[in-house]
């Protein structure tokens, strides 16, 4: 919510520790995201904590490679290698 595309709207509130908004700003967006109704209320007191420790370390698959890519860049450096011995 704090973070997401076109969430526009949210803050947050450092002294309650909790997501802020106002009223239709939740209501529209929990009826998309049924399953964060929950924490409206809800405060989270090792939120900044945790985003020192993690807010770094997220999934974007910049690097990612499939099981091809990683055959094909074996077979290069197999050739690579074979080429370096031959001279």
């Amino acid at each position: 919510m704090l973070n997401g595309k076109n969430n526009s709207g949210f803050g947050w509130d450092k002294h309650r520790q909790l997501v802020v908004a106002e009223d239709a700003v939740w209501n529209s967006y929990i009826s998309s995201h049924k399953e964060v109704g929950q924490f409206k209320h809800c405060s989270f007191p090792y939120y900044d904590q945790l985003t020192a420790i993690y807010a770094k370390d997220r999934a974007t698959g910049k690097d990612a490679q499939t099981t091809s890519d990683v055959i094909e860049e074996i077979n290069v450096e197999d050739v690579a290698t074979t080429n370096i011995h031959k001279e």
